[in-house]
């Protein structure tokens, strides 16, 4: 991922392809870039967020300076915790405000997960799986023919 600086960092990526051509492993990379949000990113991706909670999660990414002008993560949700403590609000026994944080709080796992891929950085992701499975049915492919 584009953003990643440690596991998958561009550096580390190319000494691995490097050791794969040097072995004649076929190899291919597909750059997976941070996600762009709008206000229904989080139902669309995870349809158990409702409407609401997912427009609820992008203005207080806004609200909280967490997106930059163009609606990308500003900030690695793994190092700065900060959003945790404003995307999970406290029932305050109004009706609306508990179904939200009950929405939020049910899904507060795959939040988390998400919010790893939409800001770029996480070791494996879906975002490019269809190019990713066609390149190994053309490698299987080519390879069944040379055989």
């Amino acid at each position: 991922m584009l953003r990643d600086i440690e596991f998958a960092s561009e550096e580390r990526i190319s000494v691995s392809k490097q050791i794969f051509v040097e072995q004649k492993i076929p190899c291919a990379t597909f750059p997976v870039e941070p996600v762009k949000l709008i206000p229904l990113t989080f139902h669309y991706r995870i349809p158990s967020i409702s409407r609401e909670a997912s427009r609820y999660i992008f203005h207080q990414l806004q609200r909280n300076r967490w997106l930059n002008y163009h609606n990308y993560l500003m900030y690695n949700p793994r190092r700065k915790l900060a959003w945790q403590t404003f995307l999970f609000p406290a029932s305050n026994g109004d009706i609306k405000i508990a179904e939200l944080a009950n929405c939020l709080n049910a899904n507060k796992k795959k939040i988390t997960d998400f919010l790893n891929t939409v800001y770029g950085e996480h070791e494996m992701s879906y975002e490019r799986s269809f190019e990713a499975l066609k390149w190994l049915k053309e490698l299987s492919m080519s390879s069944n023919k040379s055989n």
